[in-house]
């Protein structure tokens, strides 16, 4: 099992939370961290967003460590 510490930012309108903890099956990716997020805000469904895994961007293959941050952000959309 691997916890997950996902903290959110320009996302207060959709998400209460500031940060919160998401726990996951050995093995899990980013994909799978996303479904559950969008499992438990699906409002986030409709939002833009950019995820950054220890900093770097997250790609849906990206394999999570035990303890690892992410940080979920509400993507600028227009020119």
């Amino acid at each position: 099992m691997v916890t997950v510490k996902v903290r959110y930012f320009q996302l207060s309108q959709t998400v209460k939370e500031k940060e919160e903890f998401f726990a996951l099956g050995a093995g899990s990716r980013y994909s799978d961290l996303r479904r559950a997020i969008m499992a438990r805000h699906p409002a986030l469904t409709y939002i833009v967003t950019t995820a950054l895994l220890e900093g770097l961007p997250a790609t849906p293959d990206a394999e999570l460590r035990d303890g690892v941050e992410v940080d979920l952000l509400a993507s600028p959309i227009g020119g």
